[in-house]
């Protein structure tokens, strides 16, 4: 269980969000409230990552204590090219926004438009709706998360 005071421990499961300004977006500590609110053992740890370092980065992430990176839209095109399995929605489109990481390899997987469809309608989310969603779509897959009334 996450503690009060967001110590990290070797059970935490850590999870990147990489992006070029990740530290002045409000994605990591809204996805972190949810992880503490359910006392579950994991966080989002912003990544600011210049254009210049994203391969890299991308490429040293299967080898890290990452289990995974939620990737901001300035790098889901290039990050399609880095992983080594894509879902099938992610290669119709192009483009990765989520990277899991099991076994050393990288698994991208396209999951805005899953969040954006299941949270719509909900009138919970008026505004920032594609944040939002994004937050809680991205906790129930890392948790596994099924009771919706836990999480609004």
């Amino acid at each position: 269980m996450m503690n009060n005071d967001n110590t990290i421990t070797v059970a935490t499961k850590l999870y990147g969000y990489i992006a070029e300004n990740a530290h002045s977006s409000r994605f990591s500590s809204a996805v972190n409230q949810l992880f503490k609110d359910s006392g579950t053992n994991a966080m989002v740890i912003p990544m600011n990552i210049r254009p210049d370092d994203i391969v890299f980065t991308l490429s040293q992430m299967r080898h890290s204590k990452l289990s995974g990176a939620i990737v901001a839209t300035e790098y889901q095109e290039e990050a399609a090219g880095l992983v080594d399995t894509v879902s099938d929605s992610a290669e119709e489109q192009g483009i990765v926004d989520l990277i899991l990481i099991e076994n050393n390899q990288l698994s991208g997987d396209l999951i805005m438009p899953k969040a954006l469809e299941k949270y719509a309608e909900n009138e919970n989310f008026k505004d920032d709706i594609a944040l939002r969603s994004l937050c809680h779509y991205f906790y129930d897959l890392t948790t596994g998360e099924k009771d919706e009334s836990k999480r609004f």
